[in-house]
């Protein structure tokens, strides 16, 4: 009987071992260069842990503005209950904790997993088990390990969350999973993560035996060829997972919603979407081309477009009047018209590509797996995860920045259309609306929507379309 573990060939007679120099647990470099294994690995926790005191004063102003919220906005007041009020005030300061918790934990792992050489561990236990075992086997084994181990680090969330927030912030126990339950959920998590780590970490170790720039391109063109087929997919069928759709035409059309689509010469399908779970109120313009259509969920419409008495009780009031979905549809209608999508098809492509010649530029780096506690002797693919966590979180908080803020200005401009071509006051009674139907919290701290939202806050566009329907016009400028 074969004494060797599965997947390993004796036939070799080669035992693979891991030898050479470790940093271990040494504090201080031996130079002060950034070549120096000691010294990166001290600027690596300084960026990771930067990056999350950042990301948490964000959360800190949030959370101020919260607390120091008394009762809902003058747009509000007649509409929005204190007792609604209250309950979202909770459930953004529930957030916020979470939010804020999950920050100060991360930091705290992401320099442990550095200065205790943890992914080095998981990496000499892959070697001691399949000593005989061929590169690609022991690269899956140990992303089984550290995916098992990434997923085991929510574990202190979920018991904070569950075993404090909860009880502190009055959330109902029927509408939120119990803790055994989301620990049930981590486990599936865990298996699942285990069959889709086989085929990604192979196709990983193809690719990476690419040359730099050849990785790059590659990397890139796929993303872009698999996010160009997707969006000619939703073009065509929309997404099947929210809902069925059900195409409206002819006599269906309302008279508001049908001059809106002659005032923008739309040319696609219109479909309404029954949507399974009632998730956000929404409507959006997909595909290009000949394949091009525009869904409106149902929950946008009035009472979801039923009687009353086939509704929930919450339910009972919502949505949107016939001539406040045509205003709605409108600025849909505005963002293809304006050529929104795909601006912003480019900007995240640009992004990406910048961030893929960092990876690239980063993960064969050798200094940065000595950091981490490796030898020569390391797993290919925990470079991505290395480069990922450690290195790019400054780009990440720069990007970020940049695609929101186009994003918010796209909200703007079709806001601006849409009060160009009459529409602007009944936009505002729509978004009004919707903010009265919506039970989260009215406000956003500017900073924390800088980074956290990609779009305005219904408040801010409320604002936005006061001021600009009491101007004589809308300027060109606003809407490139």
């Amino acid at each position: 009987m074969n004494p060797f573990a599965l997947y390993q060939d004796p036939i070799l007679n080669e035992e693979l071992s891991i030898s050479g120099y470790r940093i271990g647990m040494n504090m201080v470099p031996d130079e002060m260069v950034i070549s120096d294994p000691i010294l990166l690995r001290h600027i690596l926790c300084l960026i990771i842990v930067a990056h999350n005191f950042f990301h948490l004063y964000l959360c800190c102003r949030q959370l101020r503005l919260c607390r120091k919220s008394k009762g809902p906005p003058y747009q509000l007041r007649g509409i929005m209950s204190d007792e609604v009020f209250t309950a979202s005030k909770d459930k953004q300061l529930h957030s916020s904790y979470l939010e804020i918790f999950n920050l100060i934990i991360d930091s705290v792992y992401s320099c442990l997993d550095l200065y205790l050489s943890t992914l080095a561990y998981f990496w000499e236990l892959t070697v001691d088990w399949y000593r005989y075992a061929e590169e690609t086997w022991l690269n899956v084994t140990f992303m089984a390990i550290l995916s098992s181990y990434l997923v085991i680090r929510m574990l202190p969330s979920l018991c904070y969350e569950k075993l404090v927030l909860d009880g502190k912030f009055n959330v109902d126990p029927e509408k939120s999973p119990p803790l055994v339950g989301l620990i049930c959920a981590l486990a599936f998590v865990v298996v699942f993560l285990q069959i889709a780590i086989i085929p990604l970490t192979a196709v990983f170790m193809v690719v990476q035996q690419l040359s730099v720039w050849l990785f790059i391109m590659v990397g890139w063109l796929v993303l872009v060829g698999i996010s160009l087929l997707l969006l000619a997919f939703v073009g065509v069928f929309g997404v099947p997972c929210l809902g069925k759709s059900r195409r409206i035409e002819g006599a269906d059309i309302n008279i508001h919603l049908q001059n809106v689509l002659d005032t923008f010469k739309f040319p696609g399908r219109l479909y309404l979407v029954h949507t399974f779970n009632v998730g956000r109120p929404t409507a959006w313009v997909m595909g290009c081309c000949c394949c091009l259509r525009l869904d409106i969920h149902d929950n946008l419409k009035l009472n979801r477009g039923l009687d009353t008495d086939n509704l929930d009780e919450g339910h009972v009031g919502a949505g949107l009047n016939e001539e406040q979905l045509a205003a709605f549809v409108a600025h849909q209608l505005a963002h293809w018209r304006l050529y929104h999508v795909i601006k912003t098809l480019i900007l995240v492509y640009l992004s990406l590509l910048i961030y893929l010649i960092i990876f690239g530029l980063c993960y064969k780096w050798e200094t940065l797996y000595s950091a981490a506690g490796f030898t020569t002797l390391y797993p290919s693919t925990v470079g991505s995860w290395l480069v990922y966590k450690y290195v790019m979180p400054i780009y990440q908080d720069i990007s970020t920045w940049v695609v929101f803020f186009f994003i918010r200005h796209f909200e703007n401009a079709a806001d601006a259309y849409v009060v160009k071509v009459g529409y602007g006051e009944l936009m505002a009674n729509a978004l009004l609306k919707l903010l009265a139907d919506d039970d989260d919290f009215p406000y956003v701290d500017h900073g924390y929507l800088m980074w956290h939202r990609l779009r305005p806050s219904i408040l801010q566009r409320l604002v936005n379309l006061k001021r600009l329907t009491r101007i004589d016009g809308v300027s060109t400028i606003s809407f490139l």
